[in-house]
């Protein structure tokens, strides 16, 4: 079985709405100290990711694997020098309920033996909002009340397995020892890059002077609590990736989603306390991730 040896390969699991975007597009290939390679890009990596990602378990092959990895990159790219993947996916799909994440991982460790991981969290409260807000801005319907609730086939985010980071990151760290192990901050990113660049840059042992502005350029979906209900009611009447047959033209979207907010207030309270309460169900216990009393403080 054919594999990458290197113990300069750094993979970015993500996790969602945590800036992977930013760091795709602008942040790695700006410097290229961290041998960028896209994972989406059909010329470079895609095949590859999209083998890594979706491939059934029955007839998954490292060998494949490996022949798709080759296929645009040469070895000699892979081998002599640090070595960066990114993808968000790789965490797994969390409107599935991360149902794949173990598999993926697994995939990921036994193709990259020596591989670095970094992986960014994002406070649970403000993670579901921003993810629910991307739900909406795909064409989804369900309420917020109903998007914590679902469990089926089409929406199974209810059930909290992509919300469980220590769960995912004590998986990790039982299968690669904790120094190839790198858990961040989003809220770092977002309050003190200074301190969030140092601490990537000090697990890549690169020494870069990073431009704090590029983080002006990060753009992560986001509506305010009294857009929601405006958003979801446009969706189920106009045309959107979900219903591609509904009658209404989306250039009408912009007009129907600001009238719906002048006329229906609805009270911010109320979601809070679905978000809150939803948490509160999970259970959800923290305290064992890494500089945990830091960053109690961003209500972890």
């Amino acid at each position: 079985m054919i594999m990458v040896n290197n113990k300069d390969v750094y993979i970015h699991l993500g996790l969602h709405k945590t800036g992977t975007t930013f760091f795709q597009k602008i942040f790695y290939p700006s410097y290229p100290e961290f041998n960028y390679k896209h994972l989406r890009a059909k010329e470079v990596l895609a095949d590859f990711n999209q083998y890594i990602l979706r491939e059934n378990e029955l007839t998954f092959n490292f060998d494949k694997a490996a022949s798709l990895f080759y296929q645009n990159l040469s070895k000699k790219e892979t081998i002599e020098r640090i070595f960066t993947l990114c993808e968000e996916q790789y965490s797994g799909f969390p409107l599935q309920d991360a149902y794949n994440r173990k598999i993926i991982f697994d995939r990921l460790n036994t193709f990259f033996p020596n591989a670095n991981y970094i992986l960014v969290l994002r406070n649970q409260k403000d993670f579901i909002r921003s993810m629910y807000a991307e739900y909406l801005k795909k064409g989804g319907t369900a309420s917020l009340l109903d998007f914590l609730k679902r469990k089926d086939s089409q929406l199974n985010f209810a059930r909290g397995g992509y919300l469980r980071y220590f769960t995912y990151y004590d998986y990790i760290r039982n299968k690669v020892p904790e120094e190839r192990i790198k858990v961040l901050y989003y809220e770092d990113l977002k309050y003190q890059p200074a301190l969030f660049y140092k601490n990537l840059l000090d697990f890549f042992k690169l020494d870069l002077k990073i431009d704090l502005e590029l983080i002006k350029n990060k753009k992560n979906v986001s509506f305010s609590n009294k857009k929601f209900e405006a958003v979801r009611f446009y969706n189920r009447i106009g045309k959107t990736s979900y219903g591609r047959d509904h009658l209404i033209s989306r250039r009408f979207r912009k007009y129907i989603i600001d009238t719906y907010q002048t006329i229906v207030r609805k009270s911010l309270d109320e979601e809070e306390k679905i978000i809150n309460d939803f948490v509160k169900f999970l259970e959800l216990d923290n305290s064992e991730l890494p500089d945990y009393h830091r960053i109690k403080k961003y209500n972890y």
